[in-house]
């Protein structure tokens, strides 16, 4: 057996020895060959550090580069994603006031029918609108024919439209929601700027329903809007139903609605109407085909009064027993004395008088 030996490498300049450790051989291997596989051994590890010291600023420099690439990514990847966040919310926040109807308002109970003449009775209509600014919504309200005489499209003395009526905008006004264009009304498409709609249908008899449409626009300015509306027979007569109206909301720009408009005023009291006895004529046979003194053509279906000196078109509201009718002034007259008013055919009928009768003039 071989003794163990010490086997020193030789120092190169410039660089620390690194001594082998004692290395004990109990093999028959030659002694040529162990020495070799120490030297190898030693080689080894005199370049081990060398190695390790070339490939760790490599390997962390490496690393750097991908920890860069890969937070460059993630922060383009999140630039991104907020771009299209923001691109998704923005048309969604431009969206935020929607329009809405309410509920519709059902017909009443009960209602009168068969009067003579012209007559009608409201008999429902569709919800008050909330409307984003500028919006465009259509109304519908129904009325029943409870009269005598059924409704003509196109035919004067009539055919029944729908026109604004007091408070808001007033009687014969032009209204701020809607109208034809004239006269500061918006173009909505009414037949006129104070005629909301016509009747639907070419003839409306007795005891039949009218569903009359019109269009409605939302004003630029968030609030409280009404209209007032009331059915008639043009170039004859106002008719019945009198406080029918819209409420439309327009809405603030995210959607929320308006302040509440404050409360209307107390009304002053109402005077009680004055009742007068008058006489009365009535005017028509060979008359029927001329003009009468308010431009009108006097028919047998004209509804209405002639007076000395009210204003053409007023509204004179006469009672005869139990029948009652509001009909305007037409014409001059009467050219008796002692008398103030003639009638025409139709409204004489509508009444029931005789060809000279005394009754009610309600003021």
């Amino acid at each position: 057996m071989s003794t163990p030996q010490n086997l020193d490498a030789p120092a190169l300049p410039g660089q620390l020895v690194h001594k082998l450790p004692d290395v004990a051989i109990h093999s028959a291997v030659p002694l040529s060959y162990v020495n070799a596989a120490l030297r190898l051994r030693y080689h080894l590890q005199r370049e081990r550090p060398h190695l390790a010291a070339d490939t760790v600023p490599t390997y962390h420099r490496q690393r750097s580069l991908v920890r860069h690439f890969v937070g460059a990514f993630a922060k383009v990847l999140s630039a991104v994603a907020l771009v299209v966040v923001l691109i998704q919310l923005a048309p969604a926040r431009a969206a935020t006031c929607a329009s809405s109807v309410g509920p519709g308002i059902p017909p009443p109970a009960q209602l009168p029918s068969g009067l003579v003449g012209f007559h009608a009775a409201w008999y429902g209509q569709s919800g008050y609108m909330s409307l984003c600014a500028g919006t465009t919504a259509t109304a519908t309200v129904a009325f029943y024919n409870s009269g005598s005489r059924g409704w003509v499209a196109g035919r004067l003395g009539e055919a029944a439209y729908l026109g604004t009526w007091n408070p808001d905008p007033g009687q014969d006004r032009a209204s701020y929601l809607g109208g034809d264009g004239t006269n500061g009304s918006p173009a909505t498409g009414w037949p006129r700027f104070n005629r909301l709609a016509s009747q639907p249908a070419a003839y409306v008899g007795p005891n039949q329903v009218a569903w009359f449409q019109f269009a409605v626009v939302a004003p630029p300015a968030p609030g409280t809007y009404r209209i007032a509306l009331r059915p008639l027979i043009e170039s004859a007569q106002w008719m019945e139903d009198y406080g029918v109206f819209w409420v439309v909301t327009v809405l603030n720009a995210d959607g929320s609605p308006p302040p509440p408009p404050p409360p209307d005023p107390t009304p002053a009291p109402t005077p009680a109407p004055v009742v007068t006895t008058v006489v009365v004529s009535y005017f028509g046979p060979g008359l029927f085909g001329n003009r009468t003194a308010c431009g009108l053509t006097l028919t047998t279906t004209l509804q209405g009064v002639a007076h000395r000196t009210l204003p053409c078109g007023s509204p004179v509201t006469l009672r005869y027993g139990a029948n009652m009718v509001t009909v305007p002034v037409v014409d001059r007259g009467p050219q008796v004395a002692g008398r103030e008013f003639d009638l025409t055919y139709a409204t004489k009928l509508t009444l029931g008088c005789p060809d000279i009768c005394t009754l009610q003039w309600i003021r």
